[in-house]
């Protein structure tokens, strides 16, 4: 039985539930509308992605979404569903940020969308709130570059359970280049030491039995070049694009304090590790400042025989 979890009642994660970039009146409608981060691009690579696996796997029956951190405006599943007018779907959108739950309850749903929840909660914690499982697809859009290798582990094992089989996960999101060193998110805020960045409560990964990563890191104090120049191409293309200065100064701000993006080749390889087929690809915008930086995932779960 599904049953909301107070956001109240999640004292651990209050900065991820008041980050500003994501309040009513913050900047990230902004980011959509411009496109900068190519949520166009993978609605199509979405819809391509759950066009196939429907054909492979057709049963005419209504097709269940979760949406992991789906925000105030889920326009990217939204645009996928509203794609696919041949098939109905039961969507259920998950959030930590009361604002953005508040927005997605307001949010209008295409006609094929037969039903509708916004939960309340930790998306990279889902089963928390009692999800019964069964789910055809789950989509992560712009989320997982804020956890670490092992949060990302504890994720998928979730998945495994919350998934139907066959089931599809698409992650469209921010990645490291491969062949870098990864850098590790502290767990509190170095500012405010008071202040937790973790996403999953260390009892949970220990209990989930979750093992370190073992990701060789950088340790250096200044930034990686990679790093620099993922914030500078962001800036450069926001104010490129009209946005006002200090929207933009927020956006980099924020992204300098919580961006520690785990590599694509290292996301593949921890769901081919917890029983997934997997694959991925870039996304064809030639002239897009953000393309290098941003990628997409899929991870298919099948039946014990068939994999």
């Amino acid at each position: 039985m599904m049953a909301e979890c107070p956001i109240e009642q999640l004292p651990e994660f209050d900065s991820m539930r008041q980050e500003p970039l994501f309040s009513r009146s913050g900047y990230y409608r902004y980011l959509l509308d411009i496109n900068v981060l190519l949520h166009r691009e993978a609605a199509v690579v979405t819809r391509e992605a759950l066009e196939d696996w429907r054909l492979a796997h057709p049963s005419g029956s209504t097709v269940r979404v979760l949406d992991l951190a789906c925000g105030g405006l889920p326009l990217t599943i939204a645009e996928v569903m509203d794609g696919l007018p041949g098939l109905c779907f039961d969507y259920t959108g998950v959030d930590i940020n009361p604002d953005q739950v508040d927005l997605a309850r307001e949010f209008t749903f295409p006609v094929n969308v037969v039903a509708s929840r916004i939960l309340a909660g930790n998306a990279w914690d889902p089963e928390a709130l009692g999800l019964p499982g069964g789910f055809d697809l789950v989509y992560s859009g712009m989320n997982l570059h804020h956890g670490t290798p092992e949060e990302i582990h504890f994720l998928g094992l979730q998945l495994r359970r919350l998934l139907a089989r066959p089931g599809l996960f698409i992650s469209h999101d921010v990645y490291r280049p491969d062949g870098t060193l990864y850098r590790r998110r502290p767990d509190t805020n170095p500012g405010e030491p008071s202040e937790s960045w973790r996403l999953v409560l260390p009892e949970r990964l220990r209990e989930a039995g979750v093992p370190p990563a073992g990701l060789p890191e950088d340790l250096a104090p200044h930034e990686p070049e990679w790093r620099l120049d993922y914030l500078r191409r962001m800036l450069e293309t926001l104010l490129a694009r009209g946005g006002d200065p200090g929207g933009a100064e927020s956006t980099v701000t924020h992204m300098r304090e919580r961006d520690y993006p785990i590599s694509q080749q290292e996301l593949l390889a921890t769901f081919s590790g917890l029983g997934f087929r997997v694959s991925g690809g870039r996304y064809d915008a030639p002239g897009e400042p953000m393309a290098p930086y941003v990628a997409f995932c899929a991870a298919r779960l099948v039946e014990p025989d068939a994999a």
